[in-house]
Order: structure tokens, then C-alpha cells, then sequence
């Protein structure tokens, strides 16, 4: 009895292993087309929520750095709430913001720092961790300025919203005391 030669076995197994890989692609393709209605994705729960739009506010290239802010807009999962315009305006600029002339006190060291937003009469108190260490430089007059400005405009967008006091940790004096601001009557 002859063997075959090594050759068309070799050809045998790469011709079996093109087929294998073919029947898993229909399969493949055929399960994406059941599970996504029409031959779409399947929808996952971040795609099904509603996309709105939020303006952020930071310091155009350009522009007097001492409280002189623009706003960007970004798309988030609504609705759009102080906590959710906050903590994009704590992200700071990205990067194609920052290609756009876009700076800011904030960005990824301030991004997890707000603590809670609480709205009462249309007056924001918001609460951050200290913020000292990580924009010390937030102190100067210069910088005071440009980060209340944000602050205060990307709030303000929001209905409802006609005031806001900030605070480290519910202690509204450190917070003022930092930026050199007179205490709130």
C-alpha cells in the first residue's frame, strides 16, 4: 500500500483548516444578523441611553487667562446633570481640545475630585476633595479667576441654576480661603 506524499498531506490539512475557518465566519455572520435585528449591532445599554450635548468651559488660546473662558461641547449620556457637567470640565481639556488652543487648571489629576453636587433654591453646593495640592497655583488672582469662571459657566448653562458655592468637603471656608476670596454673606 502507498503512502500519499507529505506534500498533498500538508495541502489536505491547510484546505481543511480554510473550511473550518469559513464555516465559523457564516456561522459568525449569521449570529450577528439574528442578534442585530437587521444585520446592525445589538444594542448594548450605553448605546440605547440618550446622547445630549454639555458645554464645558476652559481658557480659549489666545485669550486673557484670568477668567476669560469659551465653552466646548460634549456628547454624554443624558440627561445632562451638574454632577455629569462637572466632572467633564474636571477631565480637563482633551487632546484635540489642547490641539485647539484649550487650556485649563483642570485635567486627569482634578478628574475624580468632585465629591457631590446638591441644588437648593437654584444655588449649586458643590463639594470637592482638596483641590490645594493639585492646582496650588489656583490661588493666584490669575488663576482664581480663570477657575471660577469655569466653574460658574459650565453651571450656569444649566436650568434651574442661577448661583453656586464651592467647597473641600462641605467646608466652604478652606475653599474661599484658598482662592483668597471674601466668605459668602
Amino acid at each position: 500500500m502507498k503512502s500519499r506524499p507529505p506534500r498533498r498531506k500538508a495541502i489536505t490539512a491547510i484546505a481543511l483548516a480554510a473550511l473550518v475557518a469559513l464555516a465559523a465566519l457564516v456561522a459568525l455572520a449569521a449570529l450577528a444578523s439574528v442578534a442585530g435585528g437587521c444585520g446592525g449591532p445589538a444594542p448594548t445599554a450605553a448605546s440605547s441611553a440618550p446622547v445630549e450635548e454639555v458645554r464645558v468651559f476652559f481658557v480659549p488660546g489666545g485669550a486673557d487667562p484670568c477668567g476669560t473662558v469659551a465653552p466646548v461641547v460634549r456628547k454624554v449620556a443624558g440627561p445632562v446633570t451638574p454632577a455629569i457637567a462637572l466632572g467633564e470640565l474636571l477631565a480637563g481639556p482633551t487632546a484635540q481640545e489642547s490641539a485647539a488652543g484649550f487650556t485649563s487648571l483642570f485635567g486627569p489629576p482634578t478628574a475624580g475630585a468632585l465629591l457631590d453636587v446638591v441644588v437648593v433654591d437654584g444655588i449649586a453646593r458643590v463639594s470637592f476633595r482638596d483641590l490645594r495640592p493639585i492646582i496650588p497655583n489656583a490661588s493666584s488672582s490669575c488663576g482664581s479667576a480663570a477657575l471660577l469662571a469655569a466653574l460658574d459657566a459650565t453651571l450656569a448653562q444649566l436650568p434651574g441654576i442661577r448661583g453656586a458655592r464651592y467647597s473641600f468637603g462641605g467646608d466652604e471656608a478652606a475653599f474661599d480661603e484658598w482662592l483668597q476670596l471674601a466668605p459668602p454673606d
